[in-house]
């Protein structure tokens, strides 16, 4: 019986070993499965990084190098306005200025690009003018900005805002108003993209409408400006001179005055 059973229980443990065996690559082969779905998934989590990177890390850093762009160009500008007044009073015969433009950018100058009328009431007459400002402007994905009858103005999406400001002057002290008038007559395009060279120089010729310098007495004005940026300007004319403003007309007005002096100034502009 002895026998039997030690025979028996042997052939249990040679079967017992048997299925371990038998379970052993089993057990491997799990492991090696478990060993591909985390590759798959570590892999897949690298993805989603570069993908989440290529979506918002990129606009986002876009943006950030368009703005920064943006910023050169506005001082860029600022210079432009320097060089622009010095050949309008007659400082220099011609200026060449040299402004780094962004790509995807366009600079261009349009003498219809603003008009500015200006009403003027004096010894009981009432004298209107429209006169054709034009400018210089650079459009781009931020906004625009342009040099507008001797003033840089800036257009962002949230609307426009002066950067600098004319050659416009209210003395309240004394009544006087004093008007320069920048006028912008010759029109180019040039695409975006490295530095382009604007020159500007006097024309030497007379399309003013008024006899420079145009002189009333005792009256009042109203303005008007019908440009891309007319808010900013509405903005200044009424800070500067303190006046109200119609936003159903666009006038801005009565502005009071005991001597009114309007200058004009012509000038050329070419791009190279």
């Amino acid at each position: 019986m002895k026998r039997n059973s030690s025979r028996k229980e042997s052939k249990n443990v040679r079967h017992l070993r048997r299925l371990f065996r038998s379970a052993v690559p089993a057990i491997k082969s799990n492991r090696a499965a478990s060993e591909v779905i985390g590759y798959v998934i570590i892999f897949g989590i690298v993805m989603l990084s570069i993908g989440m990177i290529y979506a918002v890390g990129f606009p986002v850093l876009r943006s950030s190098t368009d703005a920064t762009q943006f910023q050169s160009i506005e001082h860029g500008f600022l210079i432009l306005q320097t060089d622009l007044f010095k050949v309008a009073l007659d400082q220099a015969p011609v200026r060449t200025t040299k402004l780094g433009t962004a790509e995807g950018g366009s600079l261009r100058s349009d003498p219809a690009a603003c008009n500015l009328t200006i009403e003027i009431t004096h010894s009981g007459t009432v004298v209107n003018h429209t006169i054709a400002m034009g400018n210089i402007e650079f459009n781009s994905r931020v906004g625009s900005v342009a040099c507008e009858n001797g003033a840089v103005v800036v257009n962002y999406r949230s609307g426009s805002i002066m950067r600098s400001n004319p050659r416009m002057f209210n003395s309240t002290d004394q009544g006087d108003v004093l008007f320069s008038l920048v006028k912008i007559n010759d029109s180019f395009a040039s695409r975006g993209g490295g530095i382009t060279q604007v020159t500007i120089s006097n024309p030497r010729f007379n399309e003013s409408v008024f006899n420079t310098p145009a002189v009333y007495q005792n009256g009042k004005l109203r303005l008007k400006f019908e440009s891309a940026y007319a808010d900013a300007w509405e903005r200044f004319i009424i800070d500067e001179f303190d006046a109200p403003f119609d936003p159903t007309t666009g006038w801005i007005g009565d502005i009071p005055f005991k001597k009114l002096v309007i200058v004009e100034y012509i000038v050329s502009v070419d791009v190279g």
